[in-house]
């Protein structure tokens, strides 16, 4: 699986706890050398604004839908939230 099955794939997430702008998917290996996935989502609100539960329930679906798509091809996935203009301009 590529990067851009996932990210399409996370595109088409329907119920999700908090509407997510933009989504940034990267494979490699992680710092102990097993291969992961990092998920960046860029969400709709601002973070502060977006309840902490809903937070965690977003980052737990991600995960969870992440790791059954790619199987054995990372050992980990790590979900992370980032700043809508300070990630997309660096990127």
């Amino acid at each position: 699986m590529t990067t851009a099955d996932i990210e399409s794939r996370l595109k088409e997430l329907d119920g999700l706890p908090t509407p997510v702008r933009s989504w940034i998917v990267e494979m490699g290996s992680d710092s102990t050398d097993e291969p992961a996935v990092w998920v960046w989502m860029v969400l709709e609100r601002e973070f502060d604004e977006v309840d902490r539960q809903a937070r965690a329930d977003l980052r737990d679906l991600v995960r969870a839908s992440v790791r059954d798509w790619v199987g054995d091809e990372a050992n980990w996935v790590y979900v992370r939230f980032h700043d809508g203009a300070l990630f997309e301009a660096a990127h």
